[in-house]
């Protein structure tokens, strides 16, 4: 099963992807394998894919992919230890 926090890490970057025209095809449909199944080698590909673009486009897509987690409210509340999945104390 995939890793919660590589799965939103994922789908952070399937949406930052999809908004850079400069990015290959052949990289996007790795992320988009990764998302859809999470199966340990489709993300080991997908990561390969995005490791090898040049390196000033894979830093602003890093940049925004870690962005967009970083300010997603809920998914850090979700992963805290005393969240139980259920509701929130406050």
């Amino acid at each position: 099963m995939i890793d919660p926090v590589d799965l939103r890490f994922f789908c952070s970057l399937q949406k930052v992807l999809a908004r850079i025209e400069a990015v290959d095809a052949t990289c996007r449909s790795a992320v988009d394998r990764a998302v859809a199944s999470g199966a340990p080698e489709d993300l080991r590909i997908a990561r390969d894919h995005v490791h090898a673009l040049p390196v000033e486009l894979r830093d602003r897509i890093m940049r925004e992919a870690h962005a967009s987690m970083a300010s997603d409210l809920s998914a850090i509340w979700d992963l805290m230890a005393g969240s139980s999945g259920t509701g929130r104390p406050n």
